[in-house]
């Protein structure tokens, strides 16, 4: 509702409430000095360059282990497990050279879903 000064009625039990006065000047910020744009921007590359460095260092320190892991040629799909073997004996035995043993041995763990070491005449697949 609006309503012109000459409309209010001023009396003893009147309220007039009086709004603030003209409006203050927006102040707007000041733009940076090239110097400190300099050293922002300087500050912005160094966290990214360091982004990269932490992204190409997560994946080089997977090393050749960190690549899908594979068998030997010639190596069989399925194995039978004897008495008193390991899967670190399997990694021994069939994972190609170059590769990081316990990264076989981690590849056999998931492929056969396995928590623990494999019982005596389990049958184990091994990656192709």
């Amino acid at each position: 509702m609006a309503m012109v000064r000459e409309e209010l009625v001023e009396g003893p039990g009147a309220v007039v409430l009086r709004f603030p006065g003209p409006e203050r000047p927006v102040r707007r910020p000041r733009l940076p000095s090239a110097g400190r744009r300099a050293i922002v921007a300087r500050r912005r590359l160094g966290v990214g360059l360091a982004g990269l460095v932490l992204v190409a260092a997560m994946v080089l320190a997977t090393g050749p282990g960190g690549a899908a892991v594979a068998s030997r040629p010639g190596t069989p799909a399925r194995i039978t497990v004897a008495q008193g073997e390991t899967v670190w004996d399997l990694a021994e035995r069939y994972a190609p050279d170059g590769i990081d043993r316990r990264a076989y041995v981690a590849s056999i763990l998931e492929l056969n879903r396995l928590d623990g070491m494999p019982l005596a005449g389990q049958r184990l697949k091994l990656p192709k």
